[in-house]
């Protein structure tokens, strides 16, 4: 049965670096907005933006949300990328067999 190699190891080991490093970035950037959006919401708050009411708070705010709901669906896809690597990676240990 042969072993990984050390080659193999390190673009593993790279691979999931990567992954981890994807997902710091994508949690850090939806804080951020989380945080933008409601320090916008709260300078228009004396035009009649609250929590219920949205539609008054501006370019800035509706702007932020629709990028944080498409920055939400991020994570569905490093799912898949990380199924589709693993899968590389095990047809790749049985064709250099």
């Amino acid at each position: 049965m042969k072993t990984l190699q050390k080659k193999e190891v390190e673009d593993i080991q790279g691979f999931i670096l990567s992954i981890v490093g994807i997902g710091v970035v994508l949690a850090v950037g939806l804080i951020v907005l989380g945080q933008l959006r409601q320090n916008i919401a709260t300078s228009n708050a004396g035009d009649g933006c609250n929590s219920t009411v949205t539609t008054n708070c501006g370019a800035g705010y509706n702007a932020t949300s629709a990028i944080q709901v498409q920055m939400g669906t991020i994570p569905n896809w490093i799912g898949i990328l990380i199924t589709v690597a693993l899968a590389f990676i095990v047809l790749g240990y049985f064709y250099n067999r």
